[in-house]
């Protein structure tokens, strides 16, 4: 979502289907997309599923930019 779009490949309007090995994490998500930054992950409408959560075949995995306020 908002600046992680760039992430995504092939990507229509944010979304897009990513095909990992068995047992992927969140962690391994992110890697493959190449993020680096702080974010907060949702799996099929959890939020904030821990980096070592492994997914499952259908997840939607959401994933956000952590937002700070003052």
């Amino acid at each position: 979502m908002g600046p992680l779009v760039d992430f995504l490949p092939d990507s229509d309007k944010g979304k897009a289907t990513m095909t990992l090995n068995n047992d992927s994490t969140i962690a391994d998500m992110l890697d493959k997309l190449q993020i680096k930054r702080k974010v907060v992950v949702a799996v099929n409408g959890d939020e904030e599923k821990g980096l070592d959560h492994v997914l499952s075949d259908g997840d939607e995995v959401l994933v956000f930019t952590v937002i700070s306020g003052g």
